[in-house]
């Protein structure tokens, strides 16, 4: 299937050139035999009711959410350029985006996403989702013949009805059939054709975080607009890839990215600007991420004078915390907590009878290096140690360096409250929290990241001693400015770039 589609794809992306210089689209086809039909010249007409537009005018991307409807007419073309007698009914598909429908524009007829055309030609009202970019219709013969309302299709009648006795019986098992409600197990001519393109504009990085949970382009290869208003800047370098906010989104959010490079990315620095930001769009473990980046920078904040772009972090609240689209808004931007303290009971003795101390948080029984939640035993420990404000658990703490912080606060009616979080910062090597159990923090800056698993899915992960301030070794003295803080040497070569 991957193999197809990257075919599909590759072939769209070379048709794209030619229609748009003749508006003439090219084709594949059978090898066995010539066709009648060589390939489908394709147009769209109008764009939700009107002209489609320029490519200096573009709309702005869809991301799923609403439809758009394409008017569109097809014809088939024969081996002297000249239409073609075909009928039968041909697949449509948009590259990039999802058809939802398509309706022939003289007989009403709905076929899913099948188009009939009638002695060569078509019109049809495609109602599509989730474009953007240059946009191009595909539509492809693929042998399709819809089966007659109560008869059996003859993909799906047990029998082998191909005049070439291929052996193969009914779909998916035939690759003459298309679908199961395919009336013939022969295939088709396989001729395709591709429109001019349909002018929209990339998605931001808002459009990719899709203003929820989860974003609205899982696994889409995609760039990212970094152009106009869209100004992307580096706010953290990691072993593992970096960290970009769009400054044109700072009063809405959703407007923050970590892309996953498997390794320190070269030649960047936190401050520069991303001129170009592509990848494959994902969600690891609720966590919105660019795999397999392709980035271009521009240096800044290298001259006497400039000044880094890098916007300063928002203190979360207690409110904040407790919401989950607030802290959707912030996913993968630095924020600021300040005034939590690390938990009181940290440490690698085992914690029997659900007993917590201050070196007593340790769940894993069998020593197997991973809490079992469907032992009893090694269960309820972890769930009684989650529930605790006061406890971080151990197997947890040594696996992923993540550890719990509080603060309790007073309302105005005099209640207690106590809002937790969890934090990182293996950023400041030197800053020990087992040694400073209970140790209050002045402040903690970071990139917020989001996992899924466990009662607290929000950490606050600390990029460098600038971030964690306190009066412990290992702490910075002083809350520095976004502007100054963790902005080091740019890095040098990729040393995994061979393995890349």
């Amino acid at each position: 299937m991957k193999a197809a589609r990257t075919f599909t794809t590759a072939l769209l992306l070379a048709c794209a050139g030619l229609s748009s210089v003749s508006g003439v689209a090219c084709y594949s086809r059978n090898d066995d035999a010539i066709s009648d039909t060589q390939t489908f010249r394709v147009r769209v007409v109008k764009v939700n009711g009107i002209a489609p537009p320029k490519a200096d005018d573009p709309l702005p991307p869809n991301t799923g959410t609403s439809d758009e409807v394409w008017e569109i007419e097809v014809e088939a073309i024969g081996p002297d350029g000249g239409v073609a007698d075909f009928t039968g009914f041909v697949r449509l598909s948009v590259e990039p985006g999802a058809v939802v429908q398509v309706v022939n524009a003289g007989s009403g007829e709905n076929v899913g996403k099948n188009l009939r055309m009638e002695g060569g030609k078509a019109s049809a009202s495609v109602t599509v989702t989730a474009v953007y970019g240059p946009a191009r219709l595909w539509v492809e013969d693929l042998g399709y013949v819809k089966a007659p309302d109560g008869k059996t299709p003859a993909c799906a009648n047990g029998e082998n009805d191909d005049v070439d006795d291929d052996v193969l019986v009914d779909f998916p098992n035939d690759p003459g059939c298309a679908f199961a409600d395919d009336d013939s197990e022969q295939g088709g001519t396989f001729s395709a054709g591709v429109s001019p393109a349909v002018a929209y504009e990339l998605p931001s990085i808002q459009d990719v975080q899709g203003n929820g949970s989860t974003t609205p382009y899982p696994y889409e290869s995609m760039s990212v607009n970094t152009s106009g208003e869209h100004f992307l800047v580096v706010t953290r370098i990691s072993k593992d890839g970096f960290y970009v906010t769009d400054l044109s989104g700072q009063a809405v959010g959703f407007n923050h990215m970590f892309a996953f490079n498997f390794s320190t990315p070269q030649g960047m620095r936190v401050c520069d600007r991303v001129t170009y930001f592509s990848g494959t769009v994902s969600e690891f473990f609720g966590l919105t991420e660019m795999n397999f980046p392709s980035y271009d920078v521009d240096a800044l904040f290298e001259e006497e004078g400039q000044e880094c772009p890098v916007p300063e972090p928002p203190v979360l609240e207690a409110a904040v915390i407790d919401a989950p689209l607030e802290m959707e808004r912030l996913e993968s931007g630095l924020v600021r907590i300040d005034g939590y303290h690390v938990s009181a009971n940290l440490g690698p003795s085992l914690a029997f009878n659900n007993v917590f101390k201050e070196g007593q948080t340790n769940c894993d029984f069998n020593g197997d290096g991973k809490i079992d939640f469907e032992s009893d035993a090694e269960g309820t420990c972890g769930n009684a140690c989650s529930d605790d404000n006061e406890c971080t658990e151990w197997t947890s703490y040594i696996s992923r360096g993540n550890y719990k912080v509080a603060k309790t606060s007073e309302d105005e009616m005099g209640n207690l409250t106590t809002s937790v979080i969890q934090v990182q910062t293996d950023g400041a090597p030197e800053f020990n929290p087992v040694a400073h159990r209970g140790l209050e923090l002045g402040s903690v800056v970071g990139s917020l990241r989001n996992f899924s698993g466990g009662s607290l899915n929000w950490t606050v992960e600390a990029r460098c001693p600038d971030d964690v301030v306190c009066e412990a070794q290992g702490c910075s003295k002083e809350l520095k400015s976004a502007k100054e803080a963790c902005v080091v040497l740019r890095t040098e070569d990729d040393n995994d770039e061979g393995t890349n």
